[in-house]
């Protein structure tokens, strides 16, 4: 049995044979009995904090007695203390959520919604859409409670609360309720004297669907995104195309060619598709290191959100990868000038004030790129980067993107910060 197994044991069986030197006796003076009540604390606090570190005790053993403080009179303090301590070293996930639910228990759900607030596990980010919900701030509620969704669908409760609280804010009940069929999306370049030749559809979305065809005249691969109704979404097609150009540059997917009354526009064609196929893949060969697309990306949104657009829809299946692994942004059929109204955007990957209804932000595609970079993380939990053999690439990545997605207040402001912020703590330059 571990030392840190025996002293579980000791704590939670009250100690053994030749313990009793150091119980105060029944003549023991109070301030002699205070001492001992206060070093078990200390004892207790200290096993909870280090549990899952190395060398340290479990995190079972660390539960272990944190089941036994929440039915001990010390209860209170020795949460204060944890509450303390992580606030400058966090505990491991499932240590903090047991703390945060002892503190929803003890009347403080605000104090247990800085315990969870760096959480990624569904368990923790349900909790943290429920506190949301309770602080009456039903935005914060419903982003969280999409993240649960996009990894666990059937996670219980998650979908009743997701349409209850989405009701509440006067939102559509089913986000995705308007997506069409694949049986009613038509392509209209399938007659004989249309430019390309489809080869095959590699994406489908709320907008449109994505094939991969061949430039008639040229003989050059594109990416031809064929919109569902053409004749209602040629007006956003337009834009698309249009705000597309007016940022052609470094990072971002360049179209060829429009055709609103068909409904079509050509694309750059990246043959190692999107961040998304790359997440769905396992495959880290192209997401590792993660600066290598990380750093390019916020780059380009800072040059995105210089300019005064937002691009509103920042998600992995919008991220695509050239062949030396740079990132191409896409999709700026929803992008906005700051400060202008927003339209609807992808599920999980609007920001709670977006929900609430307040206008484009750069701080919008921060919080996409903070999830963009969760599901990368969450995929690849713990792979290593050569570079810096000490910790794995979830340890090191994951603190950027909080910051991301924390409220707003704290959120860094735009594409600029996030570029910075990698050079600066994960690149050391």
């Amino acid at each position: 049995m571990s030392f840190w197994a025996k002293l579980v044991e000791k704590v939670v069986g009250g100690g053994g044979a030749g313990d009793g030197a150091d119980e105060p006796t029944g003549d023991a003076p109070a301030a002699h009995a205070a001492s001992a009540a206060q070093s078990e604390l200390q004892r207790d606090v200290a096993l909870v904090a280090a549990a899952g570190s190395a060398g340290g005790p479990s995190i079972e053993d660390g539960l272990t007695v944190l089941r036994r403080l929440r039915s001990s009179p010390l209860q209170g303090r020795a949460l204060d203390e944890l509450v303390a301590r992580h606030a400058v070293l966090p505990v491991p996930e499932p240590i903090a959520l047991a703390i945060a639910h002892s503190l929803v228990d003890r009347g403080e759900p605000a104090t247990a919604l800085r315990m969870v607030a760096s959480a990624t596990s569904a368990h923790a980010l349900l909790l943290t859409a429920d506190l949301h919900a309770e602080s009456g701030d039903l935005a914060s509620a419903v982003a969280t409670c999409e993240r649960v969704l996009l990894r666990e669908l059937d996670h219980p409760g998650a979908r009743e609360r997701h349409r209850r609280w989405r009701a509440a804010l006067g939102l559509a009940a089913d986000p995705d309720a308007r997506r069409p069929d694949a049986a009613t999306a038509t392509v209209v370049t399938s007659e004989p004297d249309a430019p390309y030749v489809l080869l095959r559809e590699v994406g489908r979305g709320g907008a449109g669907a994505v094939y991969e065809a061949e430039d008639r005249e040229l003989g050059r691969r594109v990416a031809l995104k064929v919109y569902h109704d053409p004749s209602r979404n040629s007006a956003q097609l337009t834009h698309e195309a249009h705000v597309a150009a007016a940022l052609a540059g470094p990072g971002v997917l360049r179209v060829f060619d429009i055709d609103p009354a068909h409904g079509w526009l050509a694309l750059d064609w990246v043959a190692h598709g999107s961040i998304r196929d790359r997440i769905r893949a396992r495959d880290a060969s192209l997401l590792l290191p993660l600066a290598r697309w990380a750093l390019p990306l916020a780059a380009t949104l800072a040059r995105v959100h210089a300019a005064g657009w937002v691009h509103l829809d920042v998600k992995p299946a919008n991220v695509l990868l050239a062949g030396d692994g740079s990132p191409l942004l896409a999709d700026f059929g929803t992008a906005r000038r700051a400060g202008d109204p927003t339209t609807s955007g992808s599920f999980g990957y609007i920001s709670p004030e977006r929900l609430a209804g307040r206008l484009a932000d750069p701080r919008d595609d921060v919080y996409g790129f903070g999830r963009l970079l969760e599901d990368v993380l969450h995929a690849l939990p713990a792979a290593p980067e050569a570079a810096h053999s000490g910790g794995s690439v979830a340890e090191r990545w994951y603190p950027l993107a909080q910051a991301c997605v924390s409220a707003e207040a704290t959120r860094l402001a735009d594409g600029a910060q996030i570029a910075t912020r990698i050079r600066t703590e994960l690149m050391g330059a």
